[in-house]
């Protein structure tokens, strides 16, 4: 909860989903700019959404509090890594930083034409 609160705060738009089944559901309709994944879910480590992320190029954080090299070798290796215990304001200070490189790597968009 305060890490939603946080996000929020800081502008972030939370969508809070506690399943993997509930995140493929949502990644079926929507795109999200940054995503911020814990590895366990209610239904399981959810490593096929994270790689659906990384397949789609969609920026993620993971927030857990297994070592990363653990992972080394997995789809969890693509994201940024904020370790557990952090601070709300660490993980939307990162999420913004994700964000930013987002906004840079983005292609400019054309002028409309009249």
């Amino acid at each position: 909860m305060d890490v939603e609160m946080t996000l929020e705060g800081a502008g972030f738009e939370v969508i809070n989903l506690m399943s993997c089944e509930a995140a493929h559901g949502w990644l079926d309709q929507y795109l999200p700019d940054v995503v911020i994944v814990d590895i366990e879910l209610r239904d399981g480590p959810c490593t096929d959404v994270v790689l659906r992320l990384v397949e789609g190029n969609i920026r993620f954080l993971v927030h857990s509090g297994d070592q990363p090299g653990k992972y080394a070798c997995t789809p969890f290796a693509h994201g940024a890594w904020v370790s557990k215990p952090a601070a709300a304001d660490d993980l939307a200070r990162a999420a913004r930083a994700a964000l930013e490189i987002l906004v840079a790597h983005r292609p400019p968009r054309l002028p409309e034409r009249r």
